[in-house]
């Protein structure tokens, strides 16, 4: 319904988007009709100033070619999967009649608490970027730098981490479901943070090519998501939430080591090396 509804408006209001910087503004193309645009025959007849199709779907694959982008989707897999594999465990515990016998009310109240955290992740986001480009920029001798972006990772990955671990124990041992509550809010509000670094890491590593290297980080999302909701509850089954969630905050902890740390070291000479990305 949501969907019908979305489709409809586009169709009311919306009107064509893409437009190609590269062309000098004398030579863009006309706009006519609004209805030719919407169905697509004033986009056809100027194909020639934009790529062909089998260009246009070759761009992704020419972007993540590229090893900061490649790492940056790695990391965002290993990072957001969780974010999938807390609320599978967290819904099943909380609605379970013999554990905290939450009714469909009290579950949907519950999840006040990531609503919040994503709330003050936003806010706390919006200053910490820009203060660590800054900060960075200054140490820098004054040059900016798309490794500066990284550096809010580092302040968000404790509390994702402590987050994911203090769930797994109070699930387990049953805490009271305020403390999980505040738990998962700790890892959303890091995960927010962590979510517009890495986004804005590869958009400044690549300016030329946002939508591919966007496309990248949320396909990480939705990679990571969709595989994790296979394993996640066997895995608490079979070991208990505490060292299954504990082995999940391991992974966010060794992602920052071993993707985000070395982009950080070697991202530019990496940039260096390989090129801009080229359609």
């Amino acid at each position: 319904m949501v969907s019908a509804l979305c489709w409809l408006l586009i169709v009311a209001l919306a009107d064509e988007t893409y437009y190609d910087r590269r062309i000098p503004m004398d030579q863009q193309p006309k706009r006519k009709s609004r209805l030719s645009r919407l169905v697509g025959i004033e986009q056809w007849k100027s194909r020639h100033q934009r790529p062909s199709f089998g260009r246009a779907l070759l761009r992704p694959f020419l972007a993540i070619v590229k090893v900061p982008v490649l790492l940056s989707f790695g990391y965002y897999v290993f990072t957001f999967a969780w974010v999938i594999g807390l609320n599978t465990q967290i819904s099943v515990f909380l609605t379970n009649p013999e554990l905290y016998a939450f009714s469909e009310e009290e579950f949907g109240l519950f999840y006040f608490s990531p609503i919040v955290a994503t709330i003050l992740g936003e806010l706390v986001g919006h200053w910490i970027h820009d203060w660590a480009g800054a900060f960075y920029t200054r140490r820098n001798g004054g040059v900016f730098e798309s490794e500066s972006r990284l550096l809010p990772i580092y302040m968000a990955s404790p509390l994702m981490i402590t987050g994911i671990v203090l769930v797994g124990f109070g699930l387990q041992r049953e805490w009271h479901y305020m403390a999980i509550a505040v738990s998962i809010g700790l890892f959303v509000f890091g995960i927010m943070i962590v979510t517009t670094a890495i986004n804005a890491y590869v958009l400044d590593s690549y300016p030329e090519a946002p939508g591919e290297v966007s496309a990248w980080i949320n396909a990480g999302r939705t990679v990571g998501g969709f595989v994790v909701t296979y394993f996640e509850i066997e895995w608490a089954e079979a070991e208990g939430t505490q060292r299954s969630l504990g082995v999940q905050a391991a992974v966010v902890a060794a992602a920052v080591w071993l993707i985000i740390v070395p982009l950080q070291l070697w991202g530019l000479w990496m940039r260096r090396r390989q090129g801009r990305i080229s359609f």
